[in-house]
């Protein structure tokens, strides 16, 4: 990839906290993926295998998308996005954490939010396994929030600068962690799985990222425990968002 093109995605991606890459990986392949991580949910879900809380009620779950997904981390690599994401970051980089979102049928909108912590960012690599459009849970942004640290009241009074990110099966988004975001409702009747590499602390401490699990696909809660307290607080946010989102907002304003 060129110096020019390479300032040029610099620049986008200070000025708005993310830099889309279109057709990376291929659609073959991501599809087959896409119908295993699918087919080991539902098969967990009627086996009773699958945890409570944890995102099973407001329909987001984190996954480790197994040692089958390895060619997507191949197709990133080959396509020089690896090195891209070397260029933007301010610090060495390992391997990546691999991961994936699933968000479910019937899913919830989450409340906005950043990844990890505002004071110790790191990029994230989203890579669409299948089309994704405003049906089946675009995530949603807010572009140039990344640019300094803001509280959730503010966040919550914005409007105008807050937009959808659909993306074709493939597509690539480079991301900051602290790009405020969130995910959105899926309103399709299929699980719409969304691959993450992530260099939290610089990256993986493995030297074979795709050994976790024993390279099984393999379902994590997302953002809610799966104790008595955090299956409570996952059914309070969903059964009353506004409540939850109001009781956000004022936290923030003594935090």
């Amino acid at each position: 990839m060129g110096t020019e093109l390479l300032a040029s995605h610099r620049q986008r991606f200070e000025r708005d906290g993310y830099l889309l890459l279109e057709g990376v990986v291929p659609r073959g392949p991501l599809a087959r993926l896409s119908r295993d991580i699918v087919e080991q949910w539902r098969t967990d879900s009627a086996s009773g295998a699958m945890f409570a809380g944890g995102g099973t009620v407001s329909g987001h779950l984190n996954c480790f998308p197994g040692a089958i997904s390895r060619f997507v981390y191949e197709s990133l690599q080959a396509a020089g996005v690896f090195g891209v994401v070397a260029q933007l970051s301010s610090e060495p980089l390992r391997h990546p954490h691999v991961g994936c979102n699933l968000n479910l049928p019937g899913s919830y909108p989450q409340n906005e939010h950043v990844d990890g912590y505002a004071a110790r960012p790191f990029l994230i690599a989203n890579v669409a396994a299948v089309d994704t459009d405003a049906a089946n849970g675009a995530m949603e942004i807010i572009s140039g929030t990344h640019r300094r640290e803001h509280k959730y009241w503010e966040i919550a009074l914005r409007g105008a600068d807050r937009r959808r990110m659909p993306m074709q099966q493939g597509d690539v988004l480079i991301r900051t962690s602290t790009l405020w975001h969130r995910g959105m409702p899926n309103e399709s009747s299929s699980p719409r799985p969304m691959l993450a590499f992530t260099w939290e602390d610089g990256g993986s401490p493995l030297a074979e990222p795709y050994a976790l699990h024993a390279g099984r696909i393999t379902f994590l809660p997302n953002r809610y425990r799966t104790d008595w307290k955090g299956r409570f607080i996952e059914r309070a946010f969903v059964a009353a968002p506004r409540l939850g989102s109001a009781y956000r907002a004022a936290r923030s304003l003594f935090e």
